[in-house]
């Protein structure tokens, strides 16, 4: 798996909003309404996010788009 690319990116991030939130994949799925299955390859990288589906994301989580796009250990931190 290469979470390097910007696939993989939004991957790690939404991975990391759901752990840090203690948030199942299937709650986000209901919420979503995006399959779990889909779900699941995309965080698998299976198959790559749609730019609809990490807007929803987003809304699930309350949060700017940006963030389920990129996760934050590789934002830049502004000083």
């Amino acid at each position: 798996m290469n979470y390097s690319t910007p696939s993989g990116k939004a991957a790690r991030a939404v991975r990391s909003i759901l752990a840090d939130r203690r948030e199942s994949v299937e709650t986000l799925s209901e919420s979503t309404g995006i399959s779990l299955s889909t779900l699941k390859r995309r965080l698998l990288l299976a198959t790559p996010f749609t730019i609809d589906e990490l807007g929803l994301i987003a809304q699930h989580f309350e949060v700017p788009l940006i963030n389920v796009l990129v996760p934050i250990t590789d934002r830049e931190v502004a000083a």
